[in-house]
């Protein structure tokens, strides 16, 4: 999956300007992809870049920021110490300084991570940028429990929840996961894949929709198999709702809005 973030400018000079279209115009075979808006398009864009060494263009966006609430990336020469919670991009306008602040706000802001859930692994220095960044999301004091025996999935899921500020239990086999229900963990939402080695994921959700404690939690199965006669058995085992893997990030974000409807606005 990718996408391409709108970026609206208040100040900075033509050379840095020129310098961001050559940034964006080599990241064009990335996943997450940037374009310059102009002046007039500005209320559509989605992140914002500000020249704070600027006082006018500084001025510009505080009327504009009135009327347009958009996550905001402030360009300088200098990072102030006082500067937490403000997104900084310090110049000189170099192409990992740029591309590593505007990702940061893709995550944090529109919650945007490239690529499903079931495909294979992001490389490592995406994959630890990204988890850098989901240190800085708030707790949300959701607590989730994922099941499946591949790492990629666990890995792929470890991002996409903690997005929301989910606290995450793993388990690789059906055995693993019915221990932590049988500690009488209780969760908010489980995850859960149908081929599992020993108790499949069948056996598994009709044991969680069982137990006192987890009877009315969501199971939500991810597999696979996306045919007719499979979603009906893991309905009838008990599952709430049934993702075809590879899962898409809007579909699994549908599911979460839908199951934990505290998490639509965060």
């Amino acid at each position: 999956m990718s996408k391409t973030f709108k970026i609206g400018i208040f100040g900075l000079a033509t050379n840095e300007q020129n310098t961001l279209g050559s940034i964006f115009k080599l990241a064009t075979s990335r996943p997450r992809q940037y374009s310059v808006v102009g002046p007039p398009e500005r209320a559509t864009a989605e992140i914002i870049l500000v020249d704070v060494d600027d006082a006018d263009a500084l001025n510009e966006w505080r009327s504009f920021d009135v009327h347009n609430k958009i996550p905001v990336v402030n360009v300088t020469k200098t990072v102030p110490a006082e500067g937490a919670g403000k997104t900084y991009l310090r110049r000189p306008l170099t192409l990992k300084r740029v591309l590593e602040t505007l990702d940061k706000v893709t995550i944090e802001a529109y919650k945007f991570v490239p690529g499903k859930i079931g495909d294979e692994e992001m490389p490592d220095e995406a994959a630890d940028n990204t988890r850098q960044s989901l240190e800085q999301v708030p707790r949300s004091g959701i607590k989730a429990l994922v099941v499946d025996d591949s790492l990629p999935v666990r890995k792929s899921m470890e991002i996409q929840l903690g997005l929301y500020g989910m606290e995450i239990d793993f388990a690789e086999t059906g055995e693993e996961a019915l221990e932590y229900i049988q500690k009488d963990t209780v969760y908010d939402i489980i995850f859960l894949d149908l081929m599992l080695p020993g108790i499949d994921g069948y056996k598994v959700c009709k044991e969680i929709k069982s137990h006192k404690l987890s009877k009315n939690t969501p199971v939500v199965m991810l597999t696979g198999k996306g045919s007719r006669f499979d979603k009906l058995r893991g309905t009838m085992a008990g599952a709430n709702v049934y993702l075809t893997k590879p899962v898409e990030q809007e579909k699994l974000k549908e599911v979460i809005n839908e199951y934990i409807p505290s998490q639509a606005s965060a």
